[in-house]
């Protein structure tokens, strides 16, 4: 199912619009990286798992350096290459997260959400990296991109912390019974 997701993303038809169009390009990152992530999670292992950690994050932030970044907006064969990238890393952190605990998991979130918030930041502001001519997209679809993703990594954050909350409440852990 993960793969057939993966190519129903990374198709000629998307492709084109991905060239065009900065949000659902910035959409066809956070999906893919997930998808990555949930064939990952069924294939869970402690084998090098700091190392995976650190590659498969590593893919992701490289994904997003401005050059990198703009160069597969422009060409389709480099853009092909970053998607795969994008599941790859997604995998790898998958297929380690559970291996280092709850920890590693709150120090990943914290990660994830400040790298993601201080790129919507340069978005928002039109950092010129990000913006043509360097890029094939114009300084409102980067902006309209970046208050994309401000929005969607405070909506799944919301949700992620007010899991991890009701976790604690259920078993007691954030109110100890006096003794």
């Amino acid at each position: 199912m993960g793969i057939f997701l993966v190519l129903l993303i990374v198709n000629p038809l998307f492709e084109e619009i991905y060239g065009k169009n900065a949000v659902l390009y910035m959409a066809s990152h956070y999906a893919l990286f997930a998808l990555g992530m949930w064939i990952g999670l069924a294939m869970v292992s402690r084998k090098y798992w700091v190392g995976k950690l650190v590659v498969g994050s590593g893919l992701a932030v490289l994904a997003h350096i401005p050059l990198i970044f703009d160069v597969s907006a422009y060409s389709e064969p480099v853009r092909l290459i970053l998607e795969l990238g994008l599941v790859l890393g997604g995998f790898l952190v998958g297929s380690s997260f559970q291996a280092g605990g709850n920890m590693v998991g709150y120090i990943l979130l914290g990660g994830w959400m400040a790298g993601d918030t201080a790129l919507s930041i340069a978005f928002l502001l039109g950092d010129s990296g990000y913006t043509f001519p360097s890029s094939p997209y114009p300084t409102w679809q980067i902006k309209d991109a970046g208050m994309f993703m401000f929005l969607l990594t405070n909506v799944v954050a919301f949700f992620i912390i007010m899991r991890i909350f009701i976790r604690f409440l259920e078993k007691g852990e954030l109110y100890p019974e006096s003794r």
